[in-house]
């Protein structure tokens, strides 16, 4: 099959320079003129760039042409609701009128946000693990999070554990037959969970190594909340323990791993005995959808990047660590 190769500016419903664009968005959230920008090539939504002006250095979120108004609203509240709870997320710019979301009416309506730039590397960028105290940092930004009292409409996430059936009937046929076989034992623990009775609350859910940003300012940023749900509270340690906590040089296993983080957790949010008991195999889940997902990524969106071979390889290695 041809495949649908795509560059962030290609998610755009815009064709043409971005120099304008960013031009009347610096004016419209009165930042100075802009010297310098770049795209953000990691990702799969929405097309992020690094504007330096003669004032400071900001980051813009333009918003993929996938996103309706409503997603876009829905995405601009949840940021607002995490900054003023305390949440470490960039600062949020407003417009002269005092808005968050710039709508561009020369660019076939694009819309966009801009924050401040937060100096610092993502884990991802950093190619590890976080050790002891930011691990600490990590899941007390999680609970922050985990407290916001918001229940946004639902969105559907491919990537999001619950859809994990869906995503395996999506891309089975791209996978190999002894990948499956792993896959099909994770999910079969996940399918045994009471994933509708355990506790719900406000959920990132995707607290990955792209998406958690060790600052300079020695504080944790957690970045992109655009698949925020109402999900098991557990969802945001499970995806910690699976992708954020991975790292193939070191030999603590899944268990041991989930044993950690929902002990540390349990000093800022206590969880239930439940919570306990289920975490390792929702996030044996997670590692699973992570496989999958680059799957989707790579053989149907046609996104064969190397953050797409680095989800290959943390979900096969994952698996295989755990099951064989």
């Amino acid at each position: 099959m041809e495949m649908d190769k795509r560059t962030p500016i290609d998610r755009l419903n815009y064709e043409g320079n971005l120099d304008p664009v960013v031009g009347r968005l610096c004016t419209t959230y009165r930042v100075g003129e802009p010297t310098d920008f770049s795209v953000i090539d990691v990702g799969y939504e929405d097309c992020n760039v690094v504007i330096a002006t003669q004032k400071d250095k900001y980051v813009a979120k333009i918003f993929s042409k996938g996103r309706s108004p409503q997603d876009i609203t829905r995405y601009s509240t949840i940021m607002e609701k995490a900054v003023e709870a305390g949440v470490h997320h960039p600062p949020l710019i407003r417009t002269a009128d005092g808005g968050v979301v710039y709508v561009d009416p020369q660019a076939n309506s694009l819309s966009m946000v801009l924050m401040k730039f937060v100096e610092g590397k993502s884990f991802l960028e950093l190619n590890r693990a976080p050790n002891a105290e930011e691990l600490q940092k990590v899941l007390e930004q999680a609970a922050k999070v985990n407290r916001i009292d918001h229940h946004p409409a639902y969105l559907f996430d491919s990537w999001a554990i619950p859809n994990i059936q869906v995503m395996f009937d999506k891309v089975r046929e791209y996978i190999k037959p002894e990948d499956i076989a792993l896959i099909q034992q994770a999910m079969a623990k996940y399918s045994a969970l009471p994933v509708n009775d355990l506790p719900h609350c406000f959920v990132h859910g995707d607290f990955t190594k792209a998406n958690v940003l060790n600052g300079d300012d020695g504080k944790i940023y957690i970045l992109d909340f655009s698949v925020a749900n109402w999900y098991p509270r557990i969802q945001e340690l499970a995806v910690i323990t699976a992708n954020l906590l991975h790292d193939p040089d070191n030999p603590m296993s899944l268990r041991d791993k989930s044993a950690r983080v929902s002990e540390e957790y349990s000093k800022l949010n206590p969880l239930t005995t439940e919570e306990q008991r289920c975490l390792y195999d929702y996030a044996l889940a997670g590692i699973a959808m992570e496989f999958m997902g680059a799957h989707q990524e790579k053989y149907i969106n046609g996104n064969d990047t190397e953050e797409t071979e680095f989800w290959l390889n943390l979900g096969r290695t994952g698996l295989q660590r755990e099951l064989t």
